[in-house]
């Protein structure tokens, strides 16, 4: 009678028990966490580990969580030998992405699962702080030939990240990163009050042409800058204040008010 008050109380203290003493491949650190530029395309991680049971492990399969992350065993499935210690090479490819870029796989062994976790940080290089040195260097190569900026190791700022961007964050990559930059040159005006103050004319100009015997870079495709038309267009619609109404109008009338031959008016 005494043995069935006590069946469930043997029974967790069997499972706790069990579940303690469950033996797992050990992972010196199952989270790694980098910090990136923005021109970086793939990042890599080690993750050490060892197999501090008494017998040979086996990971059958690693478990991506999207295809931007790839595990690099040397083989699969992956013997490891009692008491000895490995590494997981993992690569994530970052191109094109910004800000935080978390990633997760599993590592499904003959022990079970372990789920491990990458974070990429990746820099804006609108907020990157330059060094002095390379504020510098930059504002010299842009006197010799202001279209340098999109070339070489400033392309890397300067062109690369406009690429497939319109309106607000074209702005940012393109023209905040100097613009808005806390020290910037004194030649290098802050944009901010002139955002929707000046006509889409005004802008256009400005972009497309930049200044010629200055260091304003044309952005124009067709001047070997980084833009294309259309996010030529997508920026002044951005910075450019509005039309009047009654100049929209007229521009309305002017497309379609005028008869065709041969119609009635």
């Amino acid at each position: 009678m005494h043995y069935f008050y006590f069946m469930p109380f043997l029974l967790v203290y069997s499972a706790v028990y069990c579940s303690a003493a469950s033996p797992s491949l050990s992972w010196e650190n199952d989270h790694l966490k980098k910090k990136v530029g923005h021109a970086v395309k793939s990042v890599r991680f080690i993750f050490p580990f060892s197999n501090k049971t008494s017998k040979t492990v086996s990971i059958e399969s690693i478990e991506a969580s999207c295809g931007c992350t790839q595990a690099k065993p040397p083989v699969l499935p992956w013997l490891i030998e009692a008491g000895t210690q490995q590494e997981l090479e993992v690569f994530v490819n970052v191109q094109g992405k910004t800000g935080i870029f978390t990633k997760s796989l599993t590592v499904v062994s003959s022990l079970g699962k372990n789920e491990l976790t990458t974070t990429v940080e990746i820099d804006n290089p609108v907020l990157r702080e330059m060094s002095p040195a390379e504020r510098e260097r930059n504002l010299f190569q842009s006197k010799k030939n202001r279209q340098a900026i999109f070339t070489g190791e400033c392309g890397t700022c300067h062109a690369e990240p406009t690429r497939n961007k319109y309106g607000p964050s074209l702005y940012e990559a393109a023209c905040g990163i100097c613009h808005e930059a806390r020290h910037r040159a004194s030649m290098v005006p802050d944009l901010k009050g002139k955002i929707k103050s000046e006509s889409a004319a005004y802008w256009r100009q400005w972009i497309t042409h930049g200044k010629e015997g200055g260091i304003m870079p044309a952005f124009a495709a067709s001047e070997k800058g980084p833009l294309s038309g259309s996010q030529i267009s997508t920026l002044v619609h951005f910075l450019a204040k509005p039309e009047p109404e009654t100049k929209k109008r007229k521009g309305v009338i002017r497309s379609f008010g005028t008869p065709r031959s041969g119609i009635k008016k």
